[in-house]
């Protein structure tokens, strides 16, 4: 169950990142991720309505309360600094040494503080999709990048960070939700990061939603919905699955946003990220089968 809702939350995350695309440059990343973040938490707050559970939110202790809001704070900022990132590394590069590194801090981090085993099969199948992220950075086609040349070295904390920041809220999210409902914890774990972009935003006087035009505010709204679901689902997996086999599935996103571009944009998908494609798909095998 838990790597199930992990796939579904790289899905989603990839086509809430397809969807976000275009508006790189006309509204701030902090802006839209602040967005993924709300829509968490008002899904979090419909689910625990719908289903009577709406009092776990009290029965929560405030150890677990702060750990759940730095946890969720951790994987916002998380994503804040991959997008960053992008200033100076051509995005595909950026992701596929990000979540490399989120794999690699996850599972160290996950075998020495919560005990989780790191088998053969395990390694196998980390190896297998991280070797597949790398053969797909390019994109599904070979195009000209964006990033700065020869800017790779001022591209490493940021990208540094962003895996650091997502294994953190990961291990994070794992401990806090010991003994916590998910939907609970999730919705406390992601109202931290979106009160605390109110308060900047209020203090800045930049609420940029207020001025966007009607196409953008349809692309962040839809981004936001699919980001929201995102990161809810990501959040229950955490509670039902390994700390590093949630770290390999949702490495998978960019995998999954290069077949949306593919079917949404007519991409031309290329012999090497075919190849990459099909890496991943053994390493989840191995791991979900």
């Amino acid at each position: 169950m838990g790597e199930t809702l992990v796939l579904g939350s790289a899905f989603l995350w990839a086509l809430a990142t397809v969807l976000a695309k275009p508006m790189i440059g006309r509204i701030r990343p902090g802006t839209i991720v602040a967005m993924h973040a709300w829509v968490a938490v008002l899904v979090g707050l419909v689910l625990l309505i719908a289903f009577g559970r709406l009092g776990e939110l009290t029965a929560i202790a405030p150890s677990q309360v702060l750990l759940l809001g730095l946890s969720g704070t951790f994987v916002v900022v998380g994503d804040i600094f991959l997008v960053r990132s992008f200033t100076h590394l051509d995005p595909g590069k950026a992701f596929t040494v990000a979540s490399g590194l989120f794999v690699l801090f996850t599972l160290l981090a996950g075998w020495l503080f919560i005990g989780d085993p790191v088998t053969q099969v395990t390694v196998a199948g980390a190896m297998a999709i991280l070797f597949g992220v790398y053969m797909t950075r390019g994109g599904a086609h070979d195009g000209p990048t964006t990033a700065v040349p020869g800017s790779t070295l001022a591209a490493t904390p940021t990208v540094l960070l962003a895996g650091l920041m997502w294994a953190a809220g990961l291990i994070g999210f794992d401990l806090a939700l010991d003994n916590v409902d998910p939907i609970a914890g999730s919705t406390i774990g992601y109202l931290f990061p979106a009160l605390a972009y109110i308060v900047w935003a209020t203090r800045q006087q930049r609420f940029e939603i207020m001025s966007l035009d009607p196409t953008n505010a349809k692309l962040l709204a839809a981004s936001a919905t699919f980001g929201g679901l995102a990161l809810v689902g990501y959040t229950l997996g955490i509670k039902y699955a390994h700390a590093g086999i949630v770290a390999m599935l949702e490495s998978t996103a960019p995998i999954f946003a290069i077949l949306l571009a593919v079917a949404l944009f007519k991409e031309r998908l290329t012999a090497r990220t075919g190849t990459g494609v099909g890496f991943c798909a053994l390493g989840i095998a191995s791991l979900v089968i």
